[in-house]
């Protein structure tokens, strides 16, 4: 699992290999993180498949897709402000 810090969410990118064929599956979870808290961070994301169907050649390339994907649901406007009621 790797997990990476942007802004004021913490997002962690993971990989499954399928028994089946072999092949990658990605995954994702984003969590929201205050600067100051000392309270564990609140999901945004849950961990789920993130890139339905596909299949990556390796572990490498799906925690690059599972980036992608996580990048792409933070800048549509999906997550909400840190702090926000």
């Amino acid at each position: 699992m790797h997990t990476e810090r942007l802004g004021h969410f913490e997002v962690e990118l993971s990989a499954r290999q399928m028994i089946h064929n072999g092949g990658w599956a990605a995954f994702a979870a984003i969590h929201a993180v205050e600067a100051q808290a000392d309270d564990a961070a609140c999901a945004v994301f849950p961990r789920q498949w993130v890139v339905d169907e596909t299949v990556f050649e390796s572990e490498a390339a799906a925690i690059a897709g599972a980036r992608e994907a996580a990048l792409a649901f933070l800048k549509s406007g999906n997550a909400p402000g840190v702090g926000a009621s």
